[in-house]
């Protein structure tokens, strides 16, 4: 029999206290798990960007009898792969998105937020569209991952508030009846 070289084993005591043991690396993966298993919370929005919170609902494209129309129709949509948040899709149909005028004069009422990239802006929210539960918009925006947007086939839904609401249906009323300018103090 040989005897052990006594090298090798003073380098693995040596090194013993550098090299993570199996516990540390068991914890280590758990944590990893836990935190990326977190499911995207429900972003609340900053006073004054004119959208609350409306829920969780469906995408109505597949239902029966509606010919592929959308929860959110009739308006605009960004896709922004890899950057997607929700302050970005509201800034998007809070300035008007390119409204049908070619301006940026409306504020669209509706603000929604599907597959974690996509943002789609509408002036109403189909009657088709059911309210879910929070929690199945469970996808994190690509730009946010803390942040919930969407679904699969589901929508993260922003409303605008009374008082843009209000502020919007004011100026419409002004351009309907041909006012030229007023300064809101």
């Amino acid at each position: 029999m040989h005897p052990l070289h006594p090298l090798p084993l003073l380098l693995a005591l040596l090194l013993s206290p550098l090299l993570p043991s199996s516990s540390t690396t068991a914890a280590a993966a758990a944590a990893a798990a836990t935190s990326s298993s977190s499911p995207p919370a429900i972003y609340t929005p900053p006073a004054g960007s004119g959208y609350v919170y409306h829920g969780c609902f469906n995408e109505t494209t597949g239902l029966a009898n509606t010919t592929g129309a959308r929860a959110l129709a009739g308006g605009t949509s960004l896709v922004r792969p890899g950057n997607m948040t929700v302050a970005l899709c509201l800034d998007f149909c809070r300035t008007g998105a390119g409204d049908s005028r070619g301006g940026s004069s409306g504020r669209f009422a509706f603000a929604g937020l599907e597959y974690a990239r996509e943002c789609w802006c509408a002036q109403s929210l189909s009657s088709l569209a059911a309210k879910l539960p929070d929690s199945a918009c469970d996808l994190p925006c690509e730009g946010n991952t803390t942040e919930a947007c969407g679904g699969n086939l589901k929508l993260t839904v922003y409303m605008a508030s009374a008082a843009a609401a209000a502020r919007v249906a004011w100026a419409a009323s002004l351009v309907a009846v041909g006012a030229v300018s007023l300064i809101l103090l």
